[in-house]
């Protein structure tokens, strides 16, 4: 995988940084070494992260547009799926192309990332919630992982499970290296689920321990 810094004013700096990181993370486990880019970019929230899909480059600048030729994936979380209609029918657009753009990098890294489960209707949700009552026994407990439908962020386009059930290896590549595309893990007891909870560039928030976090109460 290769990645590019390329704003000139702090050229020293984005040589030097790499090298002190290094320095300090090289206890980091042979696993993450194996897998961690060859050339790091150094990465500022304000900064705006653009990239390369043809040569899989990212480069940071502080211009308002990125270089021809190179995609924008926004510049933070996404909280809502706007339609005209105001019916929520497929996944949001941005989250879409932030995934297929780190599939493209995460391929040339030998690995293959694929959606296994993106939008669901209010229905299929509900149903996947009332099975995952029967089986947990409850609905506090059904609701660790999989939340009922005016909940869940599946019907609102802006979730998706990555390599769910058999591939946690390559999931773990989106969760060490998602942050430079704005996905997210965000729940400690499902390592498939990622969502675009920030803006590409910035490190993703502390993993919330499961999916009742997004709990919302439900009207009678």
């Amino acid at each position: 995988m290769r990645w590019a810094h390329r704003d000139n004013s702090l050229f020293i700096l984005a040589v030097l940084l790499p090298l002190i990181a290094g320095s300090i993370f090289g206890v980091v486990d042979q696993r993450s070494r194996a897998l961690a880019p060859p050339v790091k970019v150094v990465n500022y929230a304000k900064f705006r992260q653009c990239f390369d899909v043809t040569n899989l480059l990212i480069y940071s600048t502080k211009t308002i547009e990125c270089p021809q030729g190179y995609l924008f994936l926004g510049d933070g979380g996404l909280s809502e799926s706007a339609t005209a209609s105001g019916v929520v029918e497929e996944l949001h657009p941005q989250l879409e192309e932030r995934f297929n753009t780190a599939r493209l990098f995460a391929a040339e890294d030998g690995i293959s990332l694929v959606i296994t489960s993106g939008f669901r209707t209010l229905e299929r949700q509900a149903f996947l919630y009332q099975r995952e009552v029967r089986i947990r026994g409850s609905e506090s407990e059904a609701s660790k992982w999989v939340l009922p439908a005016e909940s869940s962020h599946h019907p609102m386009g802006l979730a998706i499970d990555v390599n769910y059930p058999m591939d946690r290896p390559g999931a773990l590549w989106l969760e060490r290296h998602g942050w430079r595309f704005g996905l997210c893990r965000v729940y400690a007891n499902e390592w498939w689920h990622f969502e675009a909870v920030s803006a590409p560039g910035v490190k993703c928030p502390p993993l919330a321990p499961d999916a009742r976090v997004d709990f919302a109460e439900r009207q009678p």
